[in-house]
């Protein structure tokens, strides 16, 4: 799919809050192109939406790479990496799907139903955050030991976050 292509569907989604932006960049050493990268900004609500988009819009089912988490203090980021076009040399599109969170309401949909791939990112993040992912059909942890105390997530820059990583936040502040 083009990034006009894109552009159009998303432009439709305006009225849902969703904004958007697209970036080019220069790449390519012997045969120049332009990478694409879609920033969708989106409420969780609207989230499930919009990967559907992504997958009914497009010939090749959009490969999933990672979601990433950003502590901002009152209110955390989600990033869902995807490519469009995917291992397609100077062809490929970035989608990156970013849903801002209030500390005090942290829940979003799985998507594991409609990307099976995303079960890891979505344990991880479970796990790492003490984000509820609603629906989630496998919630076990991944990384953290049976014994690792329960309400401490080492990715929360908070009171939730182990004791060693909070002295660390403190000195980069």
């Amino acid at each position: 799919m083009g990034v006009k292509r894109m552009k159009e569907l998303l432009e439709k989604l305006k009225e849902k809050k969703i904004k958007f932006e697209i970036r080019e960049r220069e790449e390519g050493v012997k045969k120049k192109g332009k990478r694409k990268t879609i920033l969708i900004h989106t409420p969780r609500e609207n989230l499930r939406e919009i990967v559907k988009i992504l997958i009914e819009t497009h010939e090749d089912f959009p490969h999933f790479s990672v979601c990433s988490f950003a502590d901002y203090g009152n209110y955390v980021e989600l990033n869902y990496h995807f490519s469009i076009g995917y291992g397609k040399p100077l062809q490929e599109t970035n989608v990156i799907l970013r849903v801002t969170l209030k500390k005090n309401d942290l829940k979003v949909p799985t998507l594991t139903d409609l990307v099976p791939a995303t079960i890891f990112s979505e344990r991880e993040i479970k796990e790492m955050t003490g984000m509820e992912i609603e629906n989630i059909p496998d919630g076990r942890h991944m990384f953290l030991t049976k014994d690792f105390p329960d309400g401490v997530y080492p990715w929360r820059r908070d009171e939730t976050a182990p004791k060693e990583t909070r002295k660390m936040y403190e000195v980069w502040k």
